[in-house]
């Protein structure tokens, strides 16, 4: 039996089951290969982050469905906190025009970003947290650190990751200047009320070219653009392609995905698999940037690997398998009654959510 393992996860020992090849093609490690120390050191210097080893069925069930994964205290504690400087940066920025150095500060701490920005936990985090006060903020944060991710991801330097987070948590911004009731309002918006509201993407832009970021081109494109899409269907100037600017074309998925997991008055909250199959078929109609949102997706996938879920006949169950060779690839579940479930091969099944640590 095969199973996918991210690169951190691998041990001495190991078998590789399938061929390891890296973005070109090129095979680097052979089918059936013992891992040492020094080919897994050989493989995190290379362009891949998952392998497929062989595992007996004894090794399959050591993954048996167990009470982790779940909501985080310290990471909560953490996330608290950057929300409330994020309040305070969002709330003084609209009423003085000043970015406030202190919770810009609180916010790039490198112990901030580095806990709130890991992969293995973060997903399941933003899906569990409760949203109490302004949801403007909280999607902000998750905006954030969503984009502390993927620039992780894409292996981004320091700098650059903090400007790709920075980018992410300011792309409200401008939502300061749009009037609360029609942002909250439950029905849909008329056309003019719609047209409203997409301007807070230009009030953003106009603000930040005033504060002390006005000379980080890249931060500010990224505010502007991240509603933008590929095929020139965005706003708010109808951008195609490489008009788009990198950080607006990766915040325009994330803003997405984040919009779709949370649970507001007027919309149910999604599984990632659902969210996937959305973003997915935006890349396939070209609306979305195909190389950075598959690369978001693959890894997404592997960073829930180990959380519970709630199936769609009232089911919990633990995902103990995903295959990364396909993104819209469903999981393997794993009940507390030690029942195995390929939900790709039960169509009477889904997955309806990640679970919390009250509903587990």
């Amino acid at each position: 039996m095969l199973k996918s393992y991210d690169v951190t996860e691998l041990r001495s020992g190991m078998k590789v089951g399938r061929a390891v090849k890296d973005f070109d093609g090129t095979e680097i490690l052979k089918e059936n290969t013992k891992l040492t120390s020094d080919l897994i050191d050989s493989l995190r210097g290379k362009n891949v982050f998952s392998v497929y080893i062989d595992v007996t069925e004894e090794d399959y069930n050591s993954n048996a469905a167990g009470n982790d994964h779940l909501l985080d205290n310290t990471y909560v504690k953490r996330y608290k906190d950057c929300f409330d400087a994020t309040q305070d940066l969002y709330y003084t920025f609209a009423k003085t025009g000043e970015l406030d150095k202190d919770s810009l500060a609180e916010i790039l701490n490198p112990e901030n970003v580095i806990e709130l920005c890991d992969g293995a936990t973060a997903v399941t985090q933003i899906h569990n947290m409760k949203r109490d006060g302004d949801y403007i903020i909280h999607h902000a944060v998750n905006v954030g650190i969503l984009s502390g991710i993927m620039a992780y991801w894409l292996r981004y330097k320091p700098n650059k990751i903090g400007e790709l987070l920075m980018s992410g948590l300011l792309c409200e911004i401008g939502k300061m200047k749009v009037s609360k009731v029609l942002l909250n309002k439950a029905g849909k918006l008329t056309d003019e009320e719609l047209k409203e509201v997409r301007r807070y993407v230009d009030y953003g832009y106009d603000m930040l070219k005033t504060s002390q970021l006005k000379n980080h081109k890249e931060i500010l494109l990224g505010v502007l653009h991240h509603h933008e899409r590929c095929d020139g269907s965005g706003y708010p100037n109808r951008l195609r392609g490489d008009q788009i600017s990198d950080f607006g074309k990766i915040i325009a998925f994330l803003d997405i995905y984040d919009a779709m997991a949370t649970t507001r008055s007027y919309a149910k909250r999604n599984s990632p698999f659902d969210i996937i199959k959305v973003l997915y078929g935006d890349v396939l109609a070209g609306k979305l940037d195909t190389r950075f949102c598959i690369l978001f997706m693959k890894n997404l996938l592997q960073s829930i690997n180990g959380s519970w879920v709630g199936l769609s006949d009232g089911q919990r169950a633990k995902i103990v398998y995903m295959d990364s060779s396909r993104v819209t690839a469903l999981p393997v579940v794993q009940t507390p009654k030690g029942e195995f479930i390929d939900l790709n091969k039960r169509t009477d099944l889904k997955v309806d959510a990640l679970l919390t640590a009250n509903e587990v």
